[in-house]
């Protein structure tokens, strides 16, 4: 132990603020302390990823039976000591899960042990009696100063077991970092402390900050909660008898409305567990299937609630309301409903971009389940307020048809990925006959009327990129996708869209600062004004776009080539929505030669396509 590098530690270094402390008044005393601890919760906000780190390793073997020790010395020894106390009784968990170990024994609890913190070996041998799980068990070492001997045993100790380590310690760098001992090193710097040196002040409450988060964290993804209620509790006194009975209320609705009486029945039936009342009282389901349940998602609530088997019949397509179109983007993710009466409604959720999230498909299906949920809120404005299992019920019996398009879509395997979480969702069926899973651009071609003749369809897609895209018919696939122009993002070049739009604009002169707030959004730059260099600049991109990518699928060397007389034009994006930006388009096409058959504009895609469907009249799409 290196004590002449002491005074080098931010634990033990002097406080600029408080150097006057002791000549001020009591109440200017008292802002000044209460000022500095303001530091407290912001030296723990660069921390938080390695802390969410260590919560889901510590969760996963938590949940398998694994035991969390606490080890420290002094007042970093009585916090550890103090949060294993406290997670028992408030999550109703095994006493025996979580121990808190202080250098110098239960004694040093009360009163401090000096000298105890300055063996390493103490600190293996207190372990060693522990018997520890490599497997399984997790230890926190806790030292303020990042180098207290007692402390450091202990983590040397559990590393050579192969145990899971985890650190709290207040500066940096620091010995235990720098051991090679630690998985996870937490290192909040709350900065010198009101009183040099004592570090049961922000240094404490920092590492009592970081144990509250690591414990609390733990117990929340091992379902020790429901939404933020304690549900893993047991009414083993009247306090925790009331308490249940107001959990569930709160969290079930079907026992919203029952007696005291009549939810202490609920509850002694149920082993006086709240969480299984909750799934047997929402599910219908025996006691016995609901604690198996609960096991196999391990004992999570709301994943219980998910995977419940639905207790209604699911109604027959053709009996049912709805028709439901979903267009996932980078930016957001766009559900349209038509019912019966072709009444439509809106709703939309956070981006479902494939290309981006292939590897995360559950957050892509609960961005879909958003969507739906708030374009439904329409039809159904209690929607948000049912439980997740009769939300379930009600998504597996709403739809006859389902159109998904995503961006991303095209990437080889999706499909088969998506298809069977989807017709799952929304209780589909024989899949094949009334979902459609394609890529976003994809809902264009509902644009185009149905005929007999089955044209071409060109879809020329301008917003912030740009590009063009050819669909063919076929008897089996429908429209599906022959030829791609374009859309390969800014560096390899999007010509016409509005990056590079307000790229050129850019380079111009005389649009200064306004540039920047219409960057990306080229249709802005439609109305900057009437100078030749913005004529020049859109003229130019325009120019670009049909011949760069509009002519090269045009051009009958084209795979999948028809000609323009028999294909269908359709123009979506946000440039596309300004008439002046399509004038010209237009007429660039003419001067190249190009007469298609029809020319359709698309601002809503979705929209589009859920028409399509209810006009089809069919339970298929």
């Amino acid at each position: 132990m290196d004590l002449n590098n002491l005074a080098k530690l931010q634990t033990e270094g002097v406080n600029p603020r408080t150097i006057n402390i002791d000549r001020v008044s009591t109440l200017e005393m008292c802002t000044v302390i209460n000022g500095d601890d303001h530091f407290v919760a912001e030296s723990i906000v660069p921390c938080l990823p390695v802390i969410a780190d260590a919560i889901d390793a510590m969760a996963t073997r938590v949940r398998q039976g694994g035991r969390i020790v606490y080890v420290g010395a002094g007042t970093s020894g009585r916090l550890g000591v103090l949060d294993a106390s406290e997670i028992p009784p408030t999550f109703a968990a095994p006493r025996s899960q979580f121990i808190g170990l202080i250098a110098g024994g239960d004694d040093a609890i009360r009163q401090a042990q000096e000298g105890a913190e300055d063996s390493d070996k103490a600190g293996e041998e207190d372990l060693a009696g522990l018997n520890l799980d490599p497997a399984l068990d997790s230890v926190i070492g806790i030292a303020s100063s990042g180098r207290t001997p007692y402390v450091l045993g202990c983590l040397a100790f559990a590393k050579k077991l192969n145990c899971l380590t985890i650190g709290v310690v207040c500066t940096s760098p620091s010995a235990m970092g720098l051991s090679g001992n630690v998985d996870y090193l937490i290192a909040p710097l709350p900065g010198g402390e009101v009183v040099t040196g004592s570090t049961r002040l922000k240094a404490g409450t920092a590492t009592k900050m970081v144990l509250n988060m690591l414990s609390t964290g733990t117990m929340i993804r091992t379902g020790k909660t429901y939404g933020n209620m304690m549900v893993d509790l047991k009414a083993s006194n009247l306090k925790l008898e009331q308490r249940s009975r107001n959990i569930l209320r709160r969290a079930s609705p079907k026992c919203a409305s029952l007696s005291e009486s009549q939810l202490d029945g609920l509850l002694k039936k149920c082993n006086r567990s709240v969480k299984l009342s909750i799934l047997v009282a929402e599910t219908g389901e025996s006691v016995e299937e609901c604690e198996e349940r609960l096991a196999f998602v391990g004992g999570v609530l709301s994943e219980a609630l998910l995977t419940s088997s639905p207790h209604i019949p699911t109604i027959p397509q053709e009996q049912r309301r709805f028709v439901l179109c979903i267009d996932g983007g980078g930016s957001k993710c766009a559900a349209v409903i038509v019912d019966e009466s072709n009444v439509l409604s809106y709703g939309s959720a956070g981006p479902c971009n494939l290309t981006d999230n292939a590897s995360n498909v559950d957050k892509i299906i609960s961005t879909i389940v958003e969507a739906t949920t708030d374009a439904l809120e329409y039809h159904l404005p209690d929607v948000n307020n049912l439980t997740a299992l009769s939300r379930k019920e009600f998504l597996q019996s709403c739809f006859r048809s389902v159109w998904v398009g995503l961006a991303g879509m095209d990437r080889s395997g999706l499909h088969d990925v998506l298809a069977p979480k989807l017709t799952e969702l929304f209780g589909l069926g024989d899949a094949s006959d009334v979902l459609k899973i394609t890529n976003d651009v994809s809902l264009l071609t509902a644009a185009v009327p149905e005929d007999q003749n089955k044209p071409s369809i060109l879809v020329m897609i301008a917003g912030t990129g740009s590009v063009a895209m050819r669909y063919n018919w076929t008897e089996i696939y429908g429209y599906h996708l022959v030829a791609r122009a374009g859309g390969w993002g800014h560096l390899l070049g999007d010509e016409g869209g509005g990056y590079s739009i307000g790229l050129e604009a850019a380079k111009g002169k005389g649009f200064g600062s306004r540039i920047n707030a219409t960057w990306s959004n080229g249709a802005s730059l439609l109305n900057l004004g009437k100078s030749n260099t913005a004529k020049d600049i859109i003229d130019q991109q325009i120019s670009y776009i049909v011949e760069k990518t509009i002519c090269r699928i045009a051009d009958p060397r084209s795979s999948g080539y028809v000609a323009p007389e028999q294909t269908e034009l359709i123009l979506a994006g946000g440039l596309m929505k300004n008439t002046r930006y399509q004038q010209i388009l237009r007429q660039r096409l003419a001067s190249q030669g190009l007469k298609f058959r029809g020319v359709h504009v698309v601002e809503n895609a979705a929209e589009v396509a859920a028409r399509h469907l209810v006009s089809r009249g069919q339970t298929y799409v």
